[in-house]
């Protein structure tokens, strides 16, 4: 057996499971020229194509970074495989960010042989486990007043489950229904009064109380269009395994049947590749082809919803439905809150790093497919509320609609008009007061598909542009808040002031008082006790 050029591995570790590992993979059917080394003191002159460093303890973070820098400033140019040992506290978001081609989390044998063939192929793998309780905690350590607001939160979150699963039980009794209802809107409002007066929370709100999930990344080779494809992929399956009963903030996309909803958003992320394809014919173009095509792309994914071909009966008459929904809708209109997508698909299909929270990375970052597989999936989720709320619109008018795209619990009119006027009413609220806060406050909220539910993500967001185009009462509601920020610290040190002075009042002034009081009641007891006759004289 001899081995091809170009498959010399170098395997750090030591012990019976590196020397194990190293005959496996010297054993294969396009075997490795297999050299171990128990340090840094390998012979870089000798040469090696991979490197293969078999973590058998944990050690500190500072300490693995310092090593992995050590490593990489001595073979600059050739990939690295990390492979994790069992229970280690590493945190996924610090692993991640690590200068690693590879990373493993506690794999077998053929998964370290196959992810050693993808970084041969230029490729890179990252596979974690799901995060333990103590990584996750560890992750959402923050100061008190954060604290604070996330426990108050998660509280409301668990209650919000049990509610939600209590209500999709049927049959229910309806005074029992309508006391639960009652309460899940008393907990929403709760939550956002909790927000407003504390503000967002650094991390989603949401995130506590998600199921854990691995995490894998395989990408065949480290160009823009590859890691495109890679994230359309794991949102196909991620848009698959969407539950069918979660409580989210989008109310119509709720109101759904839950295969409708699935419908949807695969409708969505093929005019989504149908998009990208016409994009990469011409990028020059990109900018007025992307914006003008978004209406006809959501009008395109509302047919395929209902099927070009599809009859329902209206009025005694049977009409195609896909026509009379796209007539009947306005999906010319856009989502204010939708983040710019466009610059990030620009720079995959032209081969630029992406730009990420300030900073540029190469689009074979875990970190930068991450961040664009949230942008996608937030493009999807909002582009099937909006369809979604059109769809409810006509599902007013519509009986026969109804029974074919809504949930059971809506099929009655009176419940219908109830979950219309709470879209209204929500839509009105954040127009008035959340949005011109998020952007004041430089926060965008993002959803993403995680675990089979939609979950939202707040991340920072620079809006300065976008405050500036803001109404003359949605700028005077951030001139209040402004307003609130700079008085808040003189009222804090009046406070203090006006508070020590009562002290002082209280500890030197009224406290003498009372004293002196005290010691003159204490004397005028004392001396009648000492004038009052004895009993002998009393008798005498």
């Amino acid at each position: 057996m001899t081995v091809q050029p170009g498959r010399r591995l170098l395997l750090i570790g030591s012990g019976w499971g590196a020397e194990s590992l190293s005959r496996q993979l010297a054993e294969q059917a396009n075997p490795w020229q297999v050299s171990c080394s128990s340090g840094r003191q390998a012979n870089t002159a000798a040469g090696a194509d991979l490197l293969l460093w078999l973590l058998q303890e944990a050690i500190e973070p500072k300490a693995l970074e310092h090593e992995l820098a050590l490593w990489r400033q001595q073979w600059p140019q050739t990939p690295l495989l990390l492979v994790l040992p069992a229970q280690h506290r590493y945190q996924r978001q610090w692993l991640l960010e690590r200068s690693v081609e590879g990373l493993l989390d506690q794999p077998a044998a053929d998964a370290i042989a196959e992810a050693l063939e993808v970084l041969a192929a230029g490729g890179r793998v990252i596979e974690l486990q799901p995060e333990t309780a103590s990584q996750q905690k560890r992750r959402r350590s923050q100061g008190l007043g954060h604290r604070l607001l996330s426990s108050g939160v998660d509280q409301i979150e668990r209650e919000l489950e049990q509610i939600n699963g209590v209500l999709q039980l049927a049959p229910i009794h309806p005074l029992q229904r309508f006391v639960l209802e009652g309460r899940r809107r008393e907990l929403r409002m709760a939550r956002e009064v909790l927000h407003l007066l504390w503000g967002q929370e650094p991390i989603p709100q949401a995130q506590a109380s998600a199921p854990a999930e691995p995490l894998q990344i395989v990408l065949a080779n480290r160009k823009g269009l590859t890691v495109l494809h890679t994230v359309e992929e794991r949102l196909a399956q991620a848009v698959a395994s969407l539950d069918e009963a979660q409580a989210s903030p989008l109310l119509a996309l709720e109101a759904l049947l839950p295969e409708r909803r699935r419908q949807l958003f695969e409708a969505l992320l093929l005019e989504f590749r149908l998009l990208v394809e016409r994009l990469q014919e011409d990028p020059k173009l990109a900018s007025s082809l992307w914006s003008g095509q978004q209406p006809l792309l959501r009008q395109r994914a509302l047919q395929q919803l209902v099927g070009a071909y599809t009859q329902l009966p209206r009025e005694g008459a049977l009409v195609h439905l896909g026509d009379a929904l796209v007539s009947s809708s306005d999906l010319q209109q856009e989502d204010p809150e939708l983040a710019d997508l466009l610059p990030s698909l620009l720079a995959l299909i032209e081969g630029r790093p992406l730009l990420i929270d300030g900073g540029l990375q190469a689009p074979d970052e875990p970190a930068a497919l991450l961040h664009l597989q949230r942008l996608v999936s937030n493009w999807l989720i909002r582009n099937g509320e909006l369809i979604s709320r059109e769809l409810l619109n006509n599902c007013s008018g519509w009986p026969e609609l109804r029974r074919a795209v809504l949930l059971p619990d809506l099929l009655a009119t009176r419940q219908l008009d109830q979950l219309r006027n709470r879209i209204n009413s929500a839509e009105r609220w954040h127009t008035l007061v959340e949005r011109p806060l998020a952007i004041y406050e430089s926060r965008r909220l993002l959803f993403d598909i995680q675990a089979g539910r939609v979950e939202p993500t707040m991340v920072c967001d620079l809006r300065d542009a976008e405050l500036r185009q803001l109404s003359w009462w949605q700028q005077a509601f951030t001139l209040l808040l402004e307003a609130r920020d700079a008085l808040a610290p003189q009222v804090e040190l009046l406070i203090n002031r006006v508070g020590g002075l009562m002290v002082l009042l209280l500890t030197r002034v009224v406290g003498r008082a009372i004293g002196l009081v005290g010691r003159g009641v204490m004397q005028g007891l004392g001396q009648g006790l000492q004038n009052a006759p004895s009993s002998g004289e009393q008798r005498s």
